[in-house]
């Protein structure tokens, strides 16, 4: 808004103005009375002149004054009104708050609210927040009031007319006297959709992480997992001073149950077996499918024989549990092979290869059963 002060300083120039006329006026009255008495023609007129030179030099400073008065008071109203043609278009809601109520808003502040202006204008900004947030709002204009920082920042859930919750980020200044009482000028966005986009991105992101290191059959972690983790569990291990086994187990005859049930029962036997050494997991321990119908296990802290037991009650729990495909159940068994850090191997391939192979034996030696590392002759 123009400055009133400019409107102030036009009026006493126009004022000055006509009371010069008025003070002309009566000295020419003045004159023209006296010329009777005390002074000749070529005194009033001397007189007469004298005045209006006086007059018209100051009349025209006046006029002047006025003149550069006019010209401020243009450029006042064209920067006012640009002013306003920017805070219109505004992407960002901003607001002026006097005494908790509104003093100003922008067509964006009500677009965000989808109030109209209006009637945004005889509301308490406390109408907008919600009740669990009134008090960080409260705290945030009581600092801007106390001007305790150069500006203050915060996240807020607010309401719409139409009762919907918001996010707004808010930015508010400190205060400033405007008519002698202490006003807010407050900048806000409405940041509802970016959080909603940045949640959608980061369950993507945990997604593709998760997708990234598990079997999307099984659940189970994967072979790239395995290699990534195996030789951390090696180094900390060798650390620590504890013994790693691994247990590598392959379905008994798989092919034969792709080929006489079809490939949808194959899944449902590899998916019932990753079932089961989940259920025979520990926390600490990793179950990975290897490939194809072959599945890995890794268990840190653990012995030989504690593995060779473990490997044992996984076997017995898939022969106790038949699966079944549509209408037929099928029995499966499983053989395994057992091997332990560092007895059999001191590097994850080596220790994978000594459970590759004890698994092989098992095979060799009939299927559905465990068989454990020898250690290496010295």
């Amino acid at each position: 808004m123009i400055d009133t002060d400019a409107l102030d300083i036009e009026s006493e120039l126009r004022a000055e103005i006509v009371r010069l006329n008025k003070v002309v006026e009566a000295l020419m009255n003045r004159v023209e009375h006296s010329s009777t008495q005390h002074y000749s023609d070529f005194d009033q007129f001397q007189t007469t002149i004298m005045l209006e030179n006086l007059v018209r030099a100051r009349t025209k400073e006046l006029d002047a004054a006025l003149r550069e008065n006019e010209k401020i008071n243009r450029a006042l109203q064209e920067a006012e009104e640009k002013f306003h043609r920017v805070l219109d278009q505004s992407l960002v809601g901003i607001t002026m708050i006097i005494d908790d109520r509104f003093h100003y808003v922008n067509p964006k502040f009500a677009a965000i609210f989808d109030y109209p202006v209006d009637e945004l204008m005889t509301m308490d900004i406390m109408e907008l927040v919600s009740d669990a947030d009134e008090p960080t709002v409260r705290a945030a204009m009581q600092k801007a009031l106390n001007q305790e920082l150069a500006k203050i920042n915060f996240v807020a859930n607010a309401v719409r007319r139409n009762g919907q919750m918001i996010t707004v980020e808010v930015s508010v200044s400190p205060a400033i006297d405007i008519g002698g009482k202490p006003a807010l000028i407050a900048v806000l966005a409405d940041i509802s959709e970016r959080l909603r986009s940045e949640r959608q991105v980061q369950a993507l992101h945990e997604q593709l992480q998760y997708q990234a290191i598990h079997d999307p059959l099984t659940g189970l972690y994967n072979r790239l997992f395995l290699n990534e983790n195996l030789e951390r569990e090696l180094l900390l291990a060798e650390r620590q001073g504890y013994e790693v086994s691994v247990v590598m187990s392959d379905l008994d005859h798989f092919k034969m149950i792709n080929d006489c049930y079809g490939h949808q029962a194959g899944d449902a036997v590899l998916k019932a077996f990753a079932d089961i050494l989940k259920r025979h997991a520990r926390a600490s321990d990793l179950d990975c499918r290897y490939g194809g119908e072959e599945f890995f296990l890794v268990l840190p802290d653990t012995s030989l024989q504690t593995a060779n037991e473990r490997a044992e009650s996984i076997r017995l729990a898939l022969i106790a549990q038949p699966i079944a495909v549509a209408d037929i159940s099928i029995h499966v068994t499983a053989s395994f092979g057992v091997a332990t850090y560092p007895a059999n191997g001191l590097s994850p391939v080596a220790l994978i290869g000594a459970a590759d192979k004890a698994l092989y034996l098992a095979k060799d030696a009939g299927r559905n059963q465990v068989v454990a590392a020898a250690p290496p002759l010295s």
